[in-house]
């Protein structure tokens, strides 16, 4: 039996309005949740609904003492939102979402978020899209002593012949990741929108190349805060740190960007 929310009489054309404008008609993520579709074929789509979905319903008990990482995308403009990503592991904790904050509010949001944790609790690294105006909010965490480190996602990949940018090596690491199908999403609407939106091609030399947040804007899609967040959040490998560890001396260092695997 198939159901559409379009022709339910059960389900306000507010609903199917809002899907619309957050999803696109033509995602996945609208032919599943607004059509009630079998997801479509997805041969540009870089993260399967099937495997946002395993994740997000998913259960996974993790040891309260894993180390903690977190992921930060700094707003550009406009509707964009600031994003912190919170992972233990295999899990995924809920987002912290902030809009319309200067980047010292933006800054002091963050480290009252960090003071708030017990020291057990804490990050051992906070990694901040340093890419624009996440620079500024990079510097002043420094400042404040907190552990966070700068990765500008729009360098070059360490699989250069692979990957155009550091950014599409980060997405199919994200996609790598969940198929392992041990892992946890949060239950949050926004978080799938952004996972599954993103589209992937091929350039005339063979890398692959994730869509831009221009792009996807120009053909109605919300820019994915979240799941930039969450790739962030991923882009940890202590094996691959300067001076192969966690130093808190250390901060100020590039983070590499050898992330086969992750931690």
């Amino acid at each position: 039996m198939h159901v559409s929310c379009v022709t339910s009489p059960r389900v306000s054309e507010d609903f199917v309005e809002d899907m619309k404008k957050r999803y696109g008609e033509d995602s996945p993520a609208y032919h599943v949740r607004v059509l009630g579709n079998f997801p479509p074929a997805e041969e540009d789509t870089v993260i399967p609904v099937s495997l946002i979905e395993h994740a997000m319903n998913n259960e996974i008990k993790i040891d309260e003492d894993t180390p903690a990482i977190w992921g930060l995308d700094v707003a550009r403009q406009g509707n964009d939102s600031s994003v912190l990503c919170k992972r233990q592991g295999p899990v995924i904790h809920p987002m912290t979402v902030w809009r319309n904050l200067d980047l010292m509010q933006l800054t002091g949001a963050v480290k009252a978020e960090y003071d708030a944790m017990p020291p057990s609790k804490r990050p051992i690294e906070i990694i901040v899209d340093s890419n624009g105006f996440g620079a500024g909010v990079l510097d002043r965490l420094r400042e404040l002593d907190l552990p966070a480190r700068g990765l500008n996602v729009s360098e070059r990949s360490s699989q250069k012949d692979t990957y155009i940018n550091l950014r599409a090596e980060l997405w199919f690491k994200a996609k790598q990741w969940m198929e392992n199908l041990d892992v946890k999403l949060p239950k949050d609407d926004a978080l799938y929108a952004d996972l599954a939106a993103p589209r992937y091609h091929f350039t005339s030399s063979g890398k692959m190349q994730v869509e831009s947040k221009e792009a996807m804007k120009k053909r109605g899609v919300n820019s994915p805060d979240r799941a930039d967040a969450l790739c962030l959040a991923l882009a940890n490998d202590h094996t691959t740190m300067a001076f192969g560890r966690a130093s808190s001396g250390s901060w100020s260092k590039p983070l590499r960007r050898s992330i086969k695997g992750v931690v």
